[in-house]
């Protein structure tokens, strides 16, 4: 069993084909596609099916699938433990990003650290499912770190590292019966509201404290919900720095208090992030918190 079959095994699996694996991974298709046979016939199990739609997991599949990544993670801190000696920051980071994030310039962050770590690689992963589906990348172990927001400071199995901290907002027209004052969980009985899918951290945070909204879409982007908002389709909730480049809306403050909005990057408690890993953490917790120079405003 080679190390290479392992990886395209992984490929596959996260790609759920022959060839969009082949393109992660630099190689040619057949390559990848005849490293899983071999790697099939070893273990005498075949690990995909082979079906119209693409590559899906048997059982025997599921099953190594852990143990698979615990194998490449191992060569990997096995060279990041040489470059650590040698006082070198190299290797590759896999991170769970977030969409809409305007409290940090995580562009200024990924340059500062190519510029100061030229060997270090950094791939980047977004999950249709927002927050909850970053934490399950840590815990399956298919991310090293991952940006992490919503009003809790503490998450079961990680470990979190604060950037950021602001509050969360309900963005109206100026024309709405609700613009002008603060809000109570009643008032939004019954109005329109623009969601955001499960896992969402703010979908999290509405599902807790306004049940009785009348949701009536869900979308997966906070500058499109503001659009939609700004169109009189319904409210919505951002965090304040993206509300403030909307001078087409009115955001209004929960009258019960703040809504805390965190944003921070984590890793699982139970592994040791890599040197390099490391390295990223820091970065993005020292980095001067504010949203990029010349971002326009949505009037």
């Amino acid at each position: 069993m080679e190390l290479r079959q392992i990886e395209c095994f992984l490929a596959c699996r996260e790609a759920g084909s022959f060839t969009a694996a082949a393109r992660s991974l630099n190689l040619v298709q057949s390559a990848v596609s005849t490293s899983v046979a071999k790697l099939e016939r070893e273990l005498g199990e075949r690990l995909f099916d082979r079906t119209p739609r693409g590559l899906e997991l048997t059982e025997a599949g599921r099953a190594i699938g852990g143990p698979a990544a615990a194998m490449v993670r191992s060569r990997r801190e096995i060279s990041d433990a040489i470059a650590a000696a040698r006082g070198e920051v190299r290797g590759e980071v896999m991170i769970g990003n977030l969409m809409n994030i305007r409290s940090l310039d995580l562009a200024a962050a990924l340059a500062d650290m190519h510029r100061r770590y030229p060997a270090l690689t950094l791939q980047m992963r977004q999950s249709v499912s927002g927050v909850s589906g970053n934490i399950a990348g840590l815990l399956d172990g298919s991310l090293d770190i991952a940006l992490l927001a919503g009003s809790t400071d503490e998450i079961p199995g990680l470990r979190l590292f604060p950037i950021t901290e602001e509050t969360v907002v309900l963005c109206v027209r100026p024309d709405h019966p609700l613009a002008g004052r603060p809000f109570t969980p009643d008032a939004l009985t019954g109005v329109r509201f623009i969601d955001y899918p499960p896992g969402w951290g703010i979908r999290s945070i509405a599902d807790e404290r306004f049940p009785l909204r009348r949701t009536v879409i869900e979308v997966a982007d906070q500058e499109f919900a503001l659009e939609l908002a700004a169109q009189d389709f319904g409210v919505t909730l951002v965090p304040r720095s993206t509300a403030e480049c909307w001078d087409a809306l009115i955001h209004l403050e929960l009258a019960d208090g703040p809504i805390p909005w965190k944003l921070a990057v984590a890793h699982d408690a139970q592994r040791t992030p890599s040197h390099a890993a490391r390295m990223v953490i820091e970065t993005l917790r020292n980095l001067e918190s504010n949203a990029p120079a010349g971002m326009p405003r949505r009037m």
